[in-house]
């Protein structure tokens, strides 16, 4: 369905397609030389929290004397339990000019996965108000989340990381228009840098909570 450098595609209940997040990893590991990874498989929550897990296990390598943070495997996968069935919202998330795996200045770390677990946040925060709303567009919804903006440091044992999103929000059926906004979090913790998946997890969620408090005030 969606092709380029887009990282992550949520359809329908559980359908995922993580593309550049895990490739980059399995491509940089020798496991999968020069190849695109597409993953898109109709499967319950469960399955699909334990196949992304289980393949963000085997890309997470040290390169180039920078040591590489999988946040999939690290610190699990940002999912809001939701009601069971089919959800009619989909959630595309793109970097624009932003390296995954991110950097973290200051230190000798990297996070990857990073378009992946923004994905998985902000789609697991969007899914209530999808189906509070789903009688309205039975066709659903396209939640188009572009990464503007990742940047992470350690200075003093204190890690902070700061994200920017934009988001266009559009109706599946004839791709209509329908809204957009942008989402900035900023967030900080007394952790190592290798140990900082949460402080991650703790600002995409926070972008979360802020797209979902938009799309309650969006004409759906």
């Amino acid at each position: 369905m969606t092709s380029g450098p887009a990282g992550l595609v949520l359809v329908g209940p559980f359908a995922l397609r993580v593309e550049s997040a895990l490739r980059e990893s399995l491509v940089s590991s020798g496991s999968l030389p020069g190849a695109k990874l597409v993953i898109n498989v109709n499967m319950s929550l469960r399955e699909a929290v334990l196949l992304t897990v289980g393949l963000a296990l085997s890309a997470s390598v040290a390169a180039c004397g920078t040591q590489r943070v999988a946040l999939l495997s690290t610190a699990g996968i940002p999912v809001t339990a939701t009601p069971v069935g089919g959800v009619p919202l989909e959630v595309v998330t793109r970097g624009t000019a932003v390296p995954d795996p991110l950097h973290v200045r200051g230190s000798s770390v990297a996070y990857g996965d990073v378009e992946a677990a923004l994905g998985l946040a902000i789609a697991s925060a969007g899914i209530p108000w999808a189906e509070a709303h789903r009688a309205k567009r039975p066709d659903g919804w396209q939640l188009f989340v572009e990464l503007t903006r990742a940047e992470a440091e350690e200075s003093q044992g204190r890690l902070i990381v700061t994200l920017d999103v934009r988001a266009t929000l559009r109706a599946r059926a004839g791709n209509t228009y329908l809204a957009q906004t942008q989402a900035h979090c900023r967030q900080a913790g007394l952790v190592d840098a290798a140990e900082g998946g949460p402080v991650v997890y703790a600002c995409m969620s926070r972008v979360g909570r802020d797209l979902t408090a938009w799309l309650a005030a969006v004409q759906p």
